[in-house]
């Protein structure tokens, strides 16, 4: 785990000691993203909803923009005790049960409707209730992260074929390295903080993501041309320890639970409603939209969903092909 600044990291284990009876319980939680973004606010709305529904018997501080770490510093940390709350991407799990991989293939939602009942119905619970606290975890929700597409700094990308050689920027997982392979791309991990500059020096030729990302980081400086290949739609979850769950007291247990369901609903129309304005904001600042030819694109990801086939269960991928309306 990248070692933290010494300050920050006696707050944290200060923190981590839980008050005695009647005293109030700081909890610390951590992201990656800047503080405007919708994830970011979903907390701030989180933590006030656990000191309302507690009577400020539990403190949640937030921390944003990489200040405790990047998001595997995030999740070892909620191992470690240093960290109660993080949000991580689902493919930052897949070391501890790979089945949730099945979120990350590419083309697996035929849309929002599609992926919001997947996520509240059993698919979704079964990852939350079953395998996470089988690892140490707790899941307390999910939140939408966007439809992710391609941008780059040279040209539109109108069909598959445009795609050859690229070299993107994807997070550091092997299912989306994967996934650029299948579109006859290369796929290159990289930390969020060092995209910007990749793009500007032309490290990399694009990277994948939806809008608000897009726009939050102001990559359209540096790749104005944003195709939308819509390849994926992967949640976020936020997790929190298991123990400093456990550790809890019920009414408190509650809370928190109650605050985080409160939470998913305020993040889902937070983040439509900053979709809808943000496309037009972008071609206001320059940036480029294009609809893509998807036919080659979807035929491609069958590679992927062959290869994966294996490892998330097919029985998984059928039961969320079914719930497709």
């Amino acid at each position: 785990m990248k070692r933290l600044p010494s300050m920050l990291f006696a707050l944290l284990l200060a923190a981590c000691q839980f008050a005695g009876a009647g005293e109030k319980i700081t909890l610390i939680m951590g992201d990656v993203l800047a503080e405007e973004h919708p994830h970011s606010r979903s907390y701030h709305y989180f933590a006030d909803r656990v000191k309302e529904l507690t009577n400020g018997e539990v403190e949640v501080q937030v921390f944003v923009n990489s200040a405790l770490g990047n998001q595997r510093d995030l999740v070892e940390g909620l191992n470690l005790g240093t960290v109660h709350i993080a949000k991580t991407m689902t493919t930052g799990l897949s070391s501890y049960f790979p089945e949730i991989q099945v979120f990350d293939l590419p083309y697996m939602f035929s849309g929002r409707r599609h992926f919001y009942t997947v996520l509240d119905g059993e698919v979704g619970k079964l990852f939350l209730k079953t395998f996470l606290p089988r690892h140490g975890f707790y899941g307390l929700a999910y939140l939408d992260a966007g439809i992710r597409s391609i941008y780059n700094r040279n040209k539109p990308i109108l069909k598959l074929e445009d795609v050859r050689g690229m070299k993107l920027r994807v997070p550091e997982s092997p299912i989306f390295m994967d996934s650029m392979a299948a579109f006859n791309a290369s796929g290159t991990p990289m930390p969020v903080g060092d995209i910007y500059t990749a793009l500007q020096t032309g490290v990399i030729d694009g990277a994948e993501n939806a809008p608000i990302f897009y726009h939050m980081q102001a990559h359209y400086e540096a790749a104005p041309y944003f195709s939308r290949t819509y390849h994926m739609m992967t949640p976020d979850i936020v997790l929190m320890s298991k123990d400093f769950f456990n550790a809890l007291s019920e009414p408190h247990q509650k809370a928190i639970l109650q605050a985080a369901d409160d939470m998913v609903k305020w993040e889902r129309k937070a983040w439509v409603d900053l979709e809808e304005s943000t496309e037009k904001l972008l071609v206001e600042k320059g940036a480029k939209f294009n609809d893509v030819d998807l036919s080659g694109f979807r035929e491609a990801a069958k590679k992927v969903w062959a290869k994966y086939a294996p490892i998330v269960g097919q029985d998984l991928i059928d039961k969320i092909q079914g719930q497709a309306k």
